[in-house]
């Protein structure tokens, strides 16, 4: 089966994307090990669809990665920046879990 253009868009540009450096607050580097995990099943999913190893419809509880990432993403918003350094991380943090939410969603539909 060829899965949708959409979600092959997704994982190109999500693909494309440098994961955003370590940070130095200490928040956001607890914020960071749950991303790095929910990232990696994500992702290794996503790899296997888009080389035609799986069907999108047989990646498991795609649901469940949707409400984990949002969860994920409205906790990015309560950390607050201490430095600028910290605030143009946020920003580059928003942007890739911004790209990993197109991708799961697309995933998931």
């Amino acid at each position: 089966m060829t899965e949708s253009a959409e979600f092959r868009e997704a994982f190109v540009a999500f693909r494309a994307m440098p994961y955003p450096d370590y940070p130095a607050l200490e928040e956001l580097r607890d914020w960071n090990s749950v991303l790095l995990d929910l990232d990696g099943h994500i992702a290794g999913y996503a790899t296997q669809v888009y080389d035609g190893r799986l069907e999108a419809a047989r990646v498991p509880e795609t649901d469940a990665l949707v409400r984990k990432l949002g969860s994920l993403r409205r906790d990015l918003e309560e950390i607050r920046p201490r430095q600028d350094e910290d605030a143009a991380l946020l920003d580059e943090y928003r942007r890739y879990t911004a790209a990993l939410d197109r991708l799961v969603r697309a995933l998931a539909s």
